[in-house]
């Protein structure tokens, strides 16, 4: 096989490269199957991220358990009385 590729047979070398570069893009963080550390973040793209409302993110926070019962309610009170 060594003494082909030597003689100019292309064709082995060119499977083995793309079998490796198939593997590095399947394996890699950036890859194919979207693995990686943050795989496990939301789906939602930063686009549709932006169009949500301040209600919308304040729900959110207090579902996480990020702010306490009483301050969502006076956040959320803000936020829905009209100025």
């Amino acid at each position: 096989m060594l003494r082909r590729y030597q003689e100019g047979d292309v064709g082995t070398a060119m499977v083995v490269m793309m079998v490796a570069v198939m593997m590095i893009a399947f394996f890699s963080p950036w890859g194919m199957h979207g693995g990686g550390r943050d795989s496990h973040k939301s789906a939602t793209p930063p686009a549709a991220e932006a169009n949500r409302s301040a209600l919308d993110l304040l729900d959110e926070q207090y579902v996480r358990g990020e702010i306490s019962r009483e301050e969502y309610l006076r956040k959320r009170e803000d936020l829905t009385t009209p100025r």
